[in-house]
């Protein structure tokens, strides 16, 4: 018994030590295998410890859960590694490989951009991360949500990005004060290509969007900032040109009795291009009144 034992452990090491040889892209296929097997051993043997797996950081014994719930879900699931594996090096010493994952079940196939990053822990790589971009991407989409983003296009691409406002940060050991000087809140999309729009003397925002107001295919941005008192406030809208964010038109000038009565601050006038309604607040003889115009804008 010992030496059957001893046997066991030996072949153990052996095959450790062969993986610990392997490239990452190697055990990519490796690991596609495993799931096409359902091999819990070699699974288990290529995670490491902690994974983030699909958006979730879980512990191995979980991940492997996860596996066998599939694996039990769909007893018949076949997945192939369609064309190259790309490994790309990190910063931090790990390698990333993309692939293609086409995933056959009941019959019908789809295909995925996946990908796994190894970590090497005591010569071996390990998987320290398992997901795919369509995952990616919806778990961006529900973080997104959460921080009350809304959709919008405003670089013009026909494609949709997330836009969501962090308010200025308040200093909570002071009345009225921020702990920068200027109270800046920052509107954040979830397309990193477009630049982030900083708006000073804001303490928080709801962000409006207008849609394309002056016709050059791109939605504009509507803020009305919250300021630690008074109901007036000066209504700005923003557009991106070249790069960057200018003032569309100037800051429109709204009261709170404006903003109860539902009027809102601007719209496209449908009878000149390139113009725009402002809906703003003026003080006329100690009453407080809406008045309309048709500005142009940028």
């Amino acid at each position: 018994m010992k030496s059957f034992v001893s046997l066991l452990l030996c072949l153990s090491l052996l095959n450790a030590k062969a993986r610990q040889a392997k490239d990452p892209a190697t055990l990519v296929q490796e690991w596609n295998v495993a799931n096409n097997k359902q091999d819990i051993g070699t699974l288990t043997f290529l995670y490491d410890s902690e994974v983030l797996f699909y958006g979730s950081k879980l512990k191995k014994q979980d991940c492997i859960a996860g596996k066998l719930s599939i694996f039990k879900k769909y007893p018949i699931l076949d997945q192939q590694i369609a064309g190259q594996i790309k490994s790309e090096p990190q910063e931090n010493g790990d390698v990333k490989c993309s692939f293609d994952k086409a995933v056959t079940i009941n019959g019908a196939t789809k295909t995925y951009a996946s990908y796994l990053v190894f970590h090497q822990v005591n010569n071996a790589w390990k998987i320290v991360v398992e997901s795919d971009l369509t995952t990616d991407a919806n778990v961006e989409k529900r973080k997104m949500k959460a921080k009350g983003a809304v959709l919008c296009d405003v670089d013009g691409d026909g494609v949709k990005e997330y836009a969501y406002l962090t308010p200025a940060p308040i200093d909570t050991t002071q009345e009225m004060t921020c702990l920068d000087e200027s109270c800046t809140s920052v509107i954040r999309f979830s397309n990193k290509a477009i630049p982030e729009l900083r708006i000073s003397n804001c303490l928080n925002a709801v962000v409006d969007i207008l849609g394309d107001l002056n016709n050059d295919g791109k939605d504009e941005i509507g803020i009305n900032p919250q300021w630690w008192t008074s109901c007036w406030s000066g209504y700005h809208v923003y557009t991106l040109k070249k790069g960057k964010w200018i003032d569309a038109i100037p800051a429109i000038s709204t009261h709170c009795n404006q903003w109860e009565d539902g009027v809102k601050p601007v719209q496209k006038d449908p009878k000149r291009p390139g113009y725009v309604f402002i809906h703003y607040s003026m003080m006329i003889d100690d009453d407080i009144v809406t008045k309309t115009k048709s500005i142009p804008i940028k």
